[in-house]
């Protein structure tokens, strides 16, 4: 299964993932997608961990709580997720957003509201980003894990079974600074192409945001 173009977009975004879902079985979907399912007098929801955060969906209309604070297309991601994961585990395998299927035509817009976007935001050093990504259960990777020649790197549990890592080269005299997100060879078992876009899309700003707040708040004391 897999999203149709163009409907990433607000509600029209999660009335096409309730679709993709209405048949699910949810007590298998949620062991597939390492949520948890639960049943009570008030109804059945699934909880999926989530930046962080578990966030409570409900079945079988695939709601979300009024004071849950994602966007629709985020919520939309979410069901996607509950949706199509086969199960996978990952693998430790990691891949550029380009080396996806379908990756290739949208890595350069991709990387722009990702990595690009991160480290305009960020800065020349990755000061504030570590504790960013920790509070939202990431930690550090060796350089060596991942063959690469970045500064830092980190790997962020972005759902159960969507691992992504965050690669960081500070500025120096040559270059400004840059950061990359990859995923793991396993992220097409869970999400379309869209929906791993949407994913690295949030989690920029998530991260970004929190460091410019930690700043304002260090301005002020």
């Amino acid at each position: 299964m897999t999203a149709a173009r163009g409907v990433w977009v607000g509600e029209d975004a999660l009335r096409v993932a309730r679709e993709l879902a209405a048949s699910l079985d949810p007590i298998p979907a949620a062991e597939r997608c390492g949520a948890g399912f639960e049943a009570d007098a008030e109804g059945e929801r699934f909880l999926v961990r989530f930046l962080g955060a578990d966030i409570t969906v409900g079945y079988p209309g695939f709601d979300f709580r009024p004071d849950t604070r994602l966007p629709p297309h985020v919520q939309a991601l979410l069901v996607y997720y509950l949706a199509t994961s086969d199960g996978s585990y990952p693998t430790g395998a990691w891949h550029s957003f380009a080396s996806l299927p379908d990756g290739q035509f949208y890595w350069r817009a991709f990387q722009g509201y990702t990595g690009d976007a991160l480290s305009r935001r960020v800065g020349e050093r990755s000061t504030g980003l570590a504790e960013a990504i920790a509070s939202i259960g990431g930690r550090p990777l060796s350089v060596e894990e991942l063959s690469t020649n970045a500064d830092r790197a980190w790997v962020v549990p972005a759902l159960p079974r969507v691992p992504i890592a965050i690669l960081w080269w500070d500025a120096d005299d040559e270059f400004p600074s840059r950061a990359e997100m990859l995923f793991d060879a396993t992220a097409p078992n869970h999400l379309p192409i869209d929906g791993c876009a949407v994913l690295g899309s949030w989690l920029t700003s998530r991260l970004a945001g929190a460091v410019e707040a930690a700043r304002g708040a260090g301005d002020r004391q």
